[in-house]
């Protein structure tokens, strides 16, 4: 396959008139479906080559409208993520393609895991053009997947929301706020105790919420008191006497065990917000916020070391010289890049508690007072107070 180059040019002839003699033969197309994802990842980022004959197979194969080409779909969307995995850039017949996905989903969720990772592939490749042309199919999509698939579905699909926030955390979170409400009732849900996944479920959900928190504060705080959330609330069981951006708080509290290192940190800087809070109750959690914020300090971020270990990747996310600028390549860039790397723990709980402290004057000393000495003096050390 390192050798594919040279025979490029005659390979392409070959799929072509094969392609054009195999009509009605269902059996022989999933082949060469086959046989051509294999020449695309061998192509690698030259892949574009055999774009005149590629994409018009794939076009014909992702139509659900046809009904000939229900037995190539699998197939087809399996050479789909391949195509847009290995592009260089996103070319304009690729773009127009992505409400397939949406009526694919429609139809069923058969082909879900592969659905997930080709728009994970649009929102990573296409950027801003693709969220300005497609937002609408994106909201689709989320929309029927969360809340209509089981654990294993959503384990798969949250991460797709989390990398669209990072990429656009002004624009998303309102066009998928039904989306991101239904997450909201996931995380204020009971029943997670026993079942490993539900808490999985429970905490990314919850991470992604945090990290609307930090990136676009303000959202939050309109989302979180919307008529319409409450209502679903209740429609699904869930009291809501209390303060529903406190009740997220518990979960943050609870789940900071349950998550990888980036998403504590982003729980960690989602409560040193709410300390800015001019809620009294936010200093019957102040011991419990600070805990775990002081643990995140103290225990670092150790998922970018893990990732980057035998990477092309410099410290500075940057890709070194001589490496293909395919999907996982701009899957590490974005790693690299997440603002929740850039920010400072520290010096967010340094300067909320000062806020804290100014909003609720006695009281907070009074909260602050009641911390186990050892906790208080491990918060001393992680926010370097002499």
């Amino acid at each position: 396959m390192s050798e594919v180059m040279p025979f490029a040019n005659k390979l392409i002839l070959f799929f072509q008139k094969v392609w054009e003699e195999s009509s009605g033969e269902c059996l022989l197309q999933i082949q060469l479906l086959v046989a051509l994802r294999n020449f695309v990842v061998a192509l690698g980022y030259q892949s574009p080559i055999c774009y005149d004959i590629l994409l018009p197979i794939l076009q014909k194969g992702i139509d659900i409208d046809s009904p000939d080409e229900l037995n190539l779909l699998e197939d087809s969307m399996l050479l789909w993520e391949a195509t847009l995995s290995h592009a260089p850039s996103m070319v304009p017949q690729l773009l127009a393609y992505f409400p397939c996905v949406v009526k694919i989903m429609e139809r069923s969720f058969d082909h879900l895991q592969i659905a997930v990772s080709i728009t994970e592939d649009y929102i990573i490749l296409g950027g801003s053009e693709f969220l300005s042309i497609h937002a609408s199919s994106v909201a689709q999509i989320l929309d029927l997947v969360v809340g209509n698939v089981n654990d294993r579905g959503l384990l798969s699909t949250l991460p797709v929301i989390d990398i669209l926030i990072q990429c656009f955390p002004l624009e998303v979170p309102q066009l998928i706020s039904s989306t991101l409400q239904k997450l909201i009732v996931i995380c204020l849900s009971g029943g997670d105790d026993q079942d490993p996944s539900k808490t999985a479920v429970k905490a990314s959900s919850a991470a992604i919420l945090a990290r609307i928190l930090v990136m676009n504060t303000n959202y939050l705080a309109h989302l979180t008191s919307e008529p319409s959330l409450l209502l679903l609330l209740q429609s699904s069981g869930i009291p809501t006497e209390e303060n529903v951006l406190l009740c997220l708080v518990n979960i943050w509290l609870d789940k900071a065990d349950n998550v990888s290192s980036i998403q504590r940190k982003t729980y960690g800087l989602a409560l040193s917000i709410i300390l800015t809070l001019r809620l009294p109750q936010v200093l019957n959690k102040l011991d419990q916020i600070l805990s775990v914020c002081t643990t995140v300090i103290l225990g670092g971020n150790d998922d970018l070391t893990e990732e980057s270990s035998g990477d092309n990747i410099t410290s500075s996310g940057s890709l070194s010289k001589g490496t293909i600028p395919s999907k996982e390549f701009r899957r590490r860039q974005l790693k690299f890049s997440d603002p929740i790397n850039q920010m400072s723990l520290d010096a967010s709980v340094r300067e909320n508690l000062q806020t804290c402290a100014t909003l609720h004057g006695e009281s907070f000393n009074k909260a602050i007072g009641c911390m186990h000495p050892s906790a208080f003096s491990q918060l001393k050390q992680a926010l370097k107070m002499a």
